[in-house]
């Protein structure tokens, strides 16, 4: 940290605030990995949300802004990115993945205001624009057709993606193994257990470097 700031669960909760971009959330290193493994040990699951993958490479954090909509009807989609806030993420639960309630369009102007990312746990189309532009998209699938922009969906309620469940302002986390939820009111114990299984990880690739064995270093019998 700069200014020799140390390094602690309770300078981290302040970097979590809305008001700080993903860039700044990035430099922590947090992993999905991690995360999840540190979530599993405070809440007994690992916050995943199954069966979604990113177009690119690119980690992401931030707060949630929650929809739910049918396969049919994108509209919501496009409701979703007036309400939300710069900085913020957009998680979609879609009733059906045979229609893309995302693509170009609503990729672009979701970048043009500043939001972070799109999960959603339906299908996405205009993969190659989407990929020009850099906008980071999770989908669980890709499809080139879309339905209607009816909005007849619900904004900020509580949804549920795969096995995860999401409420408005949880803590979204994405890179390159998956998307993974933290609820608010865990975000604290998370955090300071995800830095142990850091520290942790660093003394095994240490011990490792040295010549240990990993079954050994895990005391495996």
């Amino acid at each position: 940290m700069k200014n020799g700031k140390k390094l602690s669960p309770e300078s981290l909760l302040e970097l979590f605030s809305p008001k700080f971009s993903d860039s700044k959330l990035a430099r922590l290193n947090l992993t999905t990995s991690q995360v999840s493994d540190a979530l599993k040990k405070v809440t007994g699951t690992p916050g995943v949300i199954s069966g979604i993958k990113p177009l690119f490479d690119k980690t992401v954090i931030g707060r949630a802004v929650t929809v739910s909509t049918m396969a049919d009807d994108w509209g919501t989609s496009v409701k979703a990115i007036d309400i939300a806030k710069k900085g913020e993420i957009l998680v979609i639960h879609v009733e059906g993945d045979d229609q893309a309630v995302w693509g170009e369009l609503t990729s672009k102007t979701a970048q043009e205001k500043g939001i972070i990312s799109t999960v959603i746990d339906g299908a996405v189309r205009d993969v190659g624009a989407i990929k020009e532009l850099g906008y980071p998209v999770f989908s669980k699938v890709i499809v080139p057709n879309a339905g209607s922009p009816k909005a007849e969906g619900e904004i900020n309620i509580s949804i549920t993606c795969g096995s995860a469940t999401v409420n408005p302002q949880d803590i979204v986390i994405g890179d390159e193994c998956g998307v993974i939820v933290i609820p608010d009111g865990y975000l604290n114990e998370v955090i300071a257990e995800t830095l142990n299984i850091k520290k942790n990880e660093t003394n095994i690739i240490s011990k490792i470097e040295k010549g240990y064995s990993l079954a050994d270093i895990l005391e495996l019998k």
